[in-house]
């Protein structure tokens, strides 16, 4: 269902893997980036079936942080960085979302069991 609160989560970490290509990335961070925003916007019209957008969920967080590690190595090898803070920070922004998604999904399923329970 779009009206749920799970779409706007989704939705605002395709945000954030989509403000990765606003600075200048590299052709990794492009893909890892793109990735993890496609996920995230399939998964918004994947409504119907609750437990595979937990499973896809899950496979943005680890997108996100393949992401987080590319943009971390050039600091742990003290060379100069090629994000700024911000766009080092979107990939953690999504798995935040991400994990809000899935809580507010496991309501949904635990909502949708109780239910069914009493019918």
């Amino acid at each position: 269902m779009w009206q749920r609160i799970q779409t706007v989560y989704m939705a605002l970490g395709a945000l954030a893997f989509f403000s990765v290509g606003l600075g200048q990335p590299n052709q990794t961070e492009i893909i890892f980036g793109g990735l993890g925003c496609g996920l995230f916007i399939a998964n918004i019209f994947w409504y119907k079936t609750r437990k595979r957008q937990f499973v896809v969920n899950r496979l943005v967080i680890l997108v996100a942080f393949a992401l987080e590690g590319l943009f971390m190595y050039p600091l742990l090898q003290n060379q100069t960085p090629t994000q700024t803070a911000w766009l080092t920070m979107a990939p953690l922004v999504a798995v935040l979302m991400a994990v809000l998604a899935n809580r507010a999904i496991q309501r949904d399923e635990q909502l949708v069991k109780s239910a069914d329970r009493l019918r």
